[in-house]
């Protein structure tokens, strides 16, 4: 019994120093293992589900933790854990019955504390954010919760655009964890780095000696990369990026192949539709789509600022919907779209009305600006037809190097790592939209990233009488809108619209050889 225990020991201690260098894909083999031999010990559902859902595998992730719930239905851990993955799903409504649970059990239990405020945010709840940010604050008395507290005010001041309270939370962190490259990140981002002496980049590079975790090397090398352009030193600055990109690239490893049939598969569905006969919907939404970084955090920004109008942020409800619905294994259930029975579709509709319903907007309109769902403009179409369609255009190089150099968090935009795969998915964008104009122009609005920087009041007018707005001459001044943003954009929306990521890629010439190959 004593050398059972001893094993138990043993092997607990492993898992947790596999799960903390982030060697998920051990977690998972080793933790499916031990759960086998010992299905009583919940640590082990919870680091393995975790790992899951990090390597992008949520639903199975809640599996695991159902069968946990069934061995201790008021474990706050795995309460938590269902939490966080359902939330990864954008199941927000569940996620927050979860950690209400957990707090029900535990009202002081700092983790469900923070992650019900990160929700919060998420819906632009940003009263109540505060709220359980304050209380977490309170109740905690261990350096690993302050780390863990302190992050998420900074963040909450970060996505509110008070960068200044945001990095004095961000300097906090580093304080208690010089090696939390979380908060590093997170002030290269709003940071303007002036000087080559600047103390945070030299204490950033400094700690590239000491970090052992490839993923937060990962972070770090896009956090300095992004310090030397500001420098100007460009050269340097894709130096870093690269780096940072090599270990994104090999961790996430995309499949750019699964992608070209996705695409393929949805012109095959529409190629032959004839008729749509639409559902019908009374809510008025705003789809802001496009490339990651050809402009959507600013347009919806400037549509948001009207009095009319709420941003939601980027969502990933109709995704989820169309998957869980029309697709199995990446290929459409139906072959033609005019196949597809109306309660599918129906069922589509209803998901995502219920996941924009979190937001208890008041506005007459609600903007959905995830990027990506360019993809299903003609779904989109179907089962919202009265909705608007902003197309965001912008230099092809300008995007792809902008998506180069960003260290996004969602593992959707995974081809921005490899500058290959990057042209490639560029293509694929390119050759859908042409085939979604042609089929759907005249309920498309093309918002070019130049002519609205060279010509803001007109091409701004343009895209309010699209939207069927009112002039409202907040929409001039988008740097002063109020909502949360937590996109890659969130530092340049905050400022009054500027010219100089115009033709940006050129600085990067030499470097791009290649790319111009493939998209010019």
């Amino acid at each position: 019994m004593e050398n059972n225990n001893e094993y138990l020991k043993k092997q607990t201690s492993i898992l947790i120093n596999l799960y903390n260098a982030k060697r998920y894909e051990d977690v998972i083999l080793k933790g499916k293992i031990l759960i086998k031999k010992f299905p009583h010990q919940l640590l082990f559902y919870n680091a393995t589900s975790l790992s899951l859902s990090a390597v992008g595998k949520n639903e199975e992730a809640l599996k695991l933790l159902s069968q946990a719930l069934s061995q201790n239905n008021n474990d706050i851990y795995v309460l938590n854990n269902l939490g966080l993955i359902n939330g990864n799903l954008n199941k927000n409504k569940q996620a927050r019955e979860y950690y209400n649970k957990a707090l029900s059990i535990n009202e002081n239990f700092i983790d469900a504390l923070v992650n019900l405020a990160n929700l919060n945010l998420k819906e632009n709840k940003t009263k109540e954010t505060k709220d359980s940010l304050e209380r977490a604050s309170k109740i905690s008395k261990l350096p690993q919760t302050d780390i863990i507290v302190n992050l998420a005010f900074g963040q909450y001041y970060q996505h509110l655009g008070e960068f200044k309270e945001a990095i004095n939370y961000f300097n906090i962190v580093n304080k208690l964890s010089p090696e939390n490259v979380a908060a590093d990140r997170s002030i290269s981002l709003i940071h303007k780095y002036e000087d080559s002496n600047d103390p945070h980049l030299k204490t950033m590079e400094k700690k590239i000696k000491s970090i052992k975790n490839e993923e937060n090397l990962q972070h770090l090398y896009f956090a300095i990369g992004k310090a030397y352009e500001d420098l100007k030193e460009y050269k340097k600055s894709f130096n870093y990026i690269s780096l940072g990109n090599r270990i994104a690239d090999k961790k996430m490893n995309y499949d750019v192949d699964e992608q070209k049939k996705i695409f393929l598969n949805i012109k095959k569905i529409f190629k032959n539709q004839k008729t749509l006969n639409n559902l019908k919907c009374d809510k008025q939404i705003i789809f802001v789509v496009g490339m990651p970084r050809s402009g959507t955090t600013l347009a919806e920004q400037i549509i948001s600022s009207h009095k009319e109008v709420y941003g939601a942020g980027e969502l990933s409800f109709l995704e989820f919907a169309v998957k869980e619905n029309l697709m199995k294994n990446n290929e459409f259930i139906n072959e033609n779209v005019e196949d597809i029975k109306i309660n599918q579709f129906e069922k589509v509709q209803n998901e995502y009305l219920q996941g924009i319903s979190l937001f208890n907007y008041k506005e007459k309109y609600i903007i959905d600006k995830a990027p990506l769902n360019f993809k299903w403009i003609g779904f989109i179409k179907k089962i919202f037809p009265g909705s608007k369609i902003i197309h965001c255009t912008r230099d092809p190089m300008d995007i792809c190097l902008s998506n180069f150099k960003n260290n996004f968090a969602s593992k959707t935009v995974g081809f921005g790592y490899n500058l290959k795969k990057l042209g490639i998915y560029f293509n694929l964008y390119k050759d859908l939209m042409v085939f979604w104009k042609n089929k759907f122009d005249n309920y498309i609005f093309d918002l070019s990233y130049e002519e609205l920087i060279n010509n803001q009041k007109e091409v701004t007018q343009k895209l309010l009488n699209f939207c069927e707005l009112s002039w409202d001459e907040n929409c001039l001044k988008p740097h002063k809108n109020k909502k949360t943003v937590s996109t890659a954009s969130l530092a340049q929306v905050r400022a009054p619209i500027y010219k100089t990521s115009v033709k940006k890629w050129k600085e990067y010439d030499e470097e791009l050889t290649e790319l111009k190959k493939l998209i010019l």
